[in-house]
């Protein structure tokens, strides 16, 4: 037997343990002499029940079974292995010298088998094997790992800022009693500052993380074999992975402090422009509409940040639509006067952009929760909850706010109310915006 490739040692803390079942000894020498190279802690078993028993004992990552045994055959061990709730995800590899038909070899894989090779084996090709299933277990084992430091971070980072809300209510209530209602906007932005600077902290971290899963399962993509069932689970943690990544895109998205450029901007003229992307990131079944009068007034706004913002509302209400539906974007002027308490915003005039969806609305709850981070309606991985909370800081940075009017059954309206501008508006005509590239995955 000529010597195969030289392997890499394993750190010892880093091993897995692989189980070789036969009644053969002979053979059980052979596939050992085999496997050595790759450095793995090998275990032996004669039969299917000390096998079992080896199982209940260890942390096995790989079987490598006879087909044929004497008291129970490799197809019963495995439907054995595959009920029990510990070895559901076990890898198992048959080897055999007789039963090598299509059907054999169809009922191993029905039993939950990763491969099946027959005899005579050919050595290199079944360390290459036996490696490709080792190092899989190895990356998940240490995705698990990863996944559980990351947990704790979060708990810990949200404990943090749980303490840290707490702290800065107290300090809003008692400011409130000793000032007048006019300072709910100064108080509200050093509450958005804050939970922005420890979001963009545990989005650091989270994006860190996923950088090393990322890498350590684009790595093993190149190495596993054309075996549909092993493609599959890469994809589902390459997409588990994928869907992190955009989360924390987005968690970075409304932390950043960047400096804002306003300048008197024609809405209308801005949402013209964007209406192609917009149409592209509502869909085909969503109808877009945009009303907007000729003498409508400039307002003074950072242009690129509005884009931003006015996509996380339509991408806001396009989710609120999962059957179809339409969306009517419409801006008319508006005026805050010395007397109107229930506005933060100071007296002015005011161009009031609208985006109305015929959505299933939302109740008095969800209407106080909407802008809030992290807060979403949808189903756990679908949805990161930062859309409309994006969108009210970029506004609040402004000198303007956002309001939301809503019913269940009647559809949901967001307004941005955004300060008039007196002088004439600067050209919108971005068509080569860095929005046109990635503003859709903030």
């Amino acid at each position: 037997m000529e010597p195969g490739p030289s392997v890499a040692p394993v750190n010892e803390s880093d091993k897995v343990k692989i189980l070789l079942v036969d009644d053969q000894p002979a053979k059980l020498l052979t596939y050992e002499v085999i496997l050595a190279e790759i450095g793995e802690t090998l275990i032996k078993a004669s039969s299917a029940v000390e096998a079992f028993e080896c199982l209940l004992k260890n942390d096995i990552a790989l079987i490598l079974m006879d087909v044929c045994m004497p008291d129970l055959d490799g197809f019963e061990l495995a439907r054995m292995i595959r009920e029990h709730p510990r070895f559901q995800s076990t890898g198992i590899i048959f080897v055999s010298a007789v039963m090598t038909a299509n059907l054999d070899q169809l009922r191993g894989y029905e039993l939950g088998a990763f491969d099946y090779v027959p005899i005579p084996v050919v050595p290199e090709v079944l360390r290459a094997k036996v490696k490709v299933f080792v190092d899989l277990h190895r990356n998940t084992r240490h995705l698990e790992r990863l996944n559980a430091e990351l947990e704790q971070r979060v708990l810990e980072r949200s404990a943090a800022l749980r303490r840290f809300n707490e702290q800065l209510e107290r300090r809003i209530e008692e400011r409130t009693r000793e000032r007048e209602k006019a300072l709910a906007q100064l108080y509200e932005s050093q509450k958005m500052d804050a939970i922005g600077q420890v979001t963009g902290e545990v989005a650091h971290d989270f994006n860190n993380l996923l950088m090393a899963v990322l890498g350590s399962l684009t790595l093993l993509q190149k190495r596993l074999p054309e075996d549909p069932e092993c493609r599959r689970l890469l994809r589902n943690a390459v997409q588990g992975g994928q869907r992190g990544a955009t989360l924390a895109r987005r968690l970075l998205a409304f932390s950043r402090r960047q400096e804002l450029k306003p300048e008197s901007v024609d809405i209308g003229e801005l949402v013209c422009g964007m209406e192609d992307l917009l149409t592209r990131a509502l869909g085909f079944d969503i109808e877009l509409e945009c009303q907007f009068p000729i003498t409508l007034p400039p307002v003074i706004v950072d242009a690129n940040q509005l884009e931003v913002a006015l996509l996380n509302v339509a991408l806001n209400a396009r989710d609120a639509m999962p059957g179809g539906g339409r969306v009517l974007i419409s801006a008319l002027e508006g005026v805050v006067g010395s007397g109107a308490a229930d506005f933060s915003l100071p007296p002015g005039d005011y161009v009031r952009l609208r985006v109305v969806d015929t959505g299933a609305g939302a109740d008095v709850a969800t209407r106080v929760d909407a802008i809030e981070p992290l807060f979403t309606t949808e189903c756990p991985g679908t949805g990161a909850g930062m859309g409309l909370s994006v969108a009210q800081g970029i506004v609040a940075q402004s000198k303007g706010m956002l309001r939301i009017n809503s019913a269940q059954n009647r559809g949901t309206g967001v307004e941005l109310w955004l300060p008039q501008s007196s002088a004439c508006p600067a050209s919108v005509g971005r068509e080569a915006r860095s929005l046109r590239d990635g503003a859709a995955n903030v």
